[in-house]
């Protein structure tokens, strides 16, 4: 079985492919920028969908004996993927693991030290609660919260007002080659990486 980041990695790439065939078809005039934006949106919450998705997959899997185990202590083990995942729930069905503090509250339940998910460092922390969320929130939500946050965090960056909506924020360039959603991609990848070491 593949390490959930290769897993993880495998996936972006997908994504990337896509958002790759896009920019393709509209400079070919094939698309009006407008689908181009929805589909960065789309991109974009698939892919913090997926690091979440990912966060609990590895949770399990080292609750499981089937992951990474360098270092990491469980307080109890299962040799049942369904009794951990029942477990986990406590009868819930589902469960949010970001903003990133409930998952490190719950790997202190389940892990000493609550390691790995206590190891990253506070830059990534903020990468995953300011940055990535606020973004997510705004593409899912679009509430006046929501909206009122993400343009304050825009803000931060000297964009023209034309790119400080979500997809086209997303779409804008970083430096000559790399978009902000190329970016933001990369750091989930390198988090999911840094979990999984």
């Amino acid at each position: 079985m593949p390490p959930p980041d290769s897993e993880f990695i495998g996936h972006l790439k997908t994504l990337e492919w896509t958002r790759t065939k896009i920019e393709r078809l509209s400079k070919q005039g094939a698309l009006l920028p407008r689908d181009v934006e929805r589909v960065y949106e789309g991109l974009y919450l698939e892919a913090i969908t997926s690091l979440e998705s990912y966060i609990e997959e590895l949770f399990v899997r080292l609750l499981t004996g089937r992951g990474p185990s360098s270092g990491i202590v469980a307080r109890v083990t299962f040799n049942s993927v369904k009794v951990a995942r029942d477990v986990i729930l406590g009868g819930e069905r589902y469960l949010d693991w970001l903003p990133y503090e409930k998952t490190e509250k719950r790997a202190e339940a389940f892990f000493r030290r609550g390691e790995p998910f206590t190891r990253l460092e506070n830059d990534d922390k903020k990468m995953i609660n300011d940055d990535l969320l606020i973004i997510r929130n705004v593409i899912a939500h679009k509430s006046h919260h929501a909206r009122d946050r993400f343009k304050k965090f825009a803000g931060n960056y000297p964009l023209p007002p034309k790119e400080q909506t979500p997809a086209s924020f997303l779409r804008s360039k970083i430096d000559p080659d790399t978009t902000r959603q190329q970016f933001y991609i990369a750091e989930m990848a390198r988090i999911m990486k840094q979990l999984c070491q």
